[in-house]
């Protein structure tokens, strides 16, 4: 399913079903952005890869949101940034935070930046 443009090249972010450690979860990535097995089973970008944008649903499971969804993600393709809810330790209390494309790691919460009411859902 294709969910946008790539905020880094000219590409286009697509989502694919794919199974990680043994768990079922989506893949967001660029289509410019290859991986392959390498000789010593290392999961490495292609020699052709010409950008690094990749983004796992389960990148916000540290902090109890168990899912990034394709909605999500085209919004922020679409609008550069998102809120997303995210929960305590216990998952008993919640908060919001900002979230933006990163380079390096795909998405990045914004922890220093407040979110405005009017912001959330």
């Amino acid at each position: 399913m294709i969910l946008g443009n790539c905020p880094y090249c000219d590409g286009i972010v697509t989502s694919k079903k794919i199974t990680a450690q043994g768990k079922s979860t989506k893949l967001y990535s660029c289509q410019n952005a290859k991986k392959e097995y390498d000789e010593s089973e290392q999961y490495v970008f292609t020699a052709d890869s010409t950008c690094r944008f990749r983004v796992y649903s389960n990148a916000f499971l540290r902090w109890n949101k168990r899912s990034f969804s394709e909605r999500e993600m085209k919004k922020l393709l679409k609008d550069g940034q998102i809120v997303v809810r995210l929960h305590g330790r216990k998952g008993t209390s919640e908060y919001f935070k900002y979230v933006i494309s990163d380079e390096e790691y795909g998405v990045s919460i914004l922890w220093d930046e407040e979110v405005d009411e009017k912001d959330t859902f």
